[in-house]
C-alpha cells in the first residue's frame, strides 16, 4: 500500500472515540454528527475516511458491526488493535509488534512501503501512533477477555438456613472466576464489576 489515511488533528482522535462510545449509534456518521459532537473544524472531517479504512464505517457512512464493538467499553481497545493490524498489514508483515518499535523504525517502515516524502510519512506515522496508543494488542477480537458469567436465581439451589440443617449435612459453596483483561483503562474494570454486581450478587 502506498497511501494511508491520516488526521492533522491527531490529538482529537481519543476524544472522538470516547464520543462514539458515549453517544447513541447513528444511522450515518457524517459531518452533521461531528458538528453535533462539537467538532466543527474542516480538519475534523478526516476522522470519517479514517474510520472507513479501519472498517468501522461502510462506504455510505453507516456503522459496521465493528462500530458496535468500538462502542463497548470492555472490548473497544481490542477491536481497535485488530482493525489497526488489518489496515497496516504491510507494517505488521515487517514486524509483528511494530507498534512497540521506536519512532525511527516505524517511520522508516512507512517510508519504504509508501515511497512518500518525509512530510507525508510523518503524517502517516503520527496518526498510526495516536491510534496504537489507544489500543490493546494483548488480545484480538478472536482472543477477547472472558466476560462475566451470568447466573440467574433459577439455576441455583434454594437457600437453606444453616442452623436448620442436620449435623453433617453438606453445605455448598460457589467459586466464580473472572479473567480480567490487561489494560490501563479503569473503565474496562468498572464495566466488568458492574456486570458482576448486577448479575451475580443477590441478597
Amino acid at each position: 500500500m502506498d497511501n494511508y489515511p491520516y488526521m492533522v488533528a491527531n490529538n482529537k482522535i481519543s476524544a472522538m472515540l470516547e464520543n462514539i462510545r458515549s453517544a447513541a449509534k447513528p444511522t450515518k456518521f457524517n459531518k452533521d454528527l461531528l458538528v453535533k459532537m462539537g467538532y466543527t473544524s474542516s480538519n475534523d472531517l478526516a476522522i470519517i475516511p479514517l474510520l472507513k479504512r479501519l472498517n468501522f464505517l461502510n462506504e455510505d457512512n453507516s456503522p459496521t458491526s465493528y462500530y458496535d464493538e468500538l462502542r463497548d467499553p470492555t472490548r473497544y481497545q481490542f477491536v481497535l488493535a485488530d482493525r489497526i493490524k488489518n489496515l497496516y498489514t504491510d507494517l505488521y508483515q515487517i514486524k509483528t509488534n511494530i507498534h512497540s518499535s521506536n519512532d525511527a523504525e516505524v517511520k522508516g517502515a512507512f517510508s519504504r512501503i509508501t515511497g512518500k516524502d518525509e512530510a507525508t510519512v510523518t503524517r502517516f506515522f503520527n496518526t498510526f501512533k495516536a491510534l496504537t496508543s489507544l489500543a490493546n494488542f494483548n488480545a484480538t477480537t478472536e482472543q477477547q477477555p472472558v466476560k462475566p458469567i451470568q447466573i440467574v436465581e433459577s439455576e441455583l439451589p434454594p437457600k437453606t438456613d444453616a442452623k436448620a440443617m442436620p449435623k453433617g449435612h453438606p453445605q455448598f459453596h460457589y467459586n466464580i472466576q473472572v479473567h480480567l483483561p490487561a489494560t490501563t483503562d479503569i473503565s474496562v474494570y468498572n464495566a466488568i464489576f458492574k456486570s458482576l454486581k448486577e448479575n451475580l450478587l443477590h441478597e
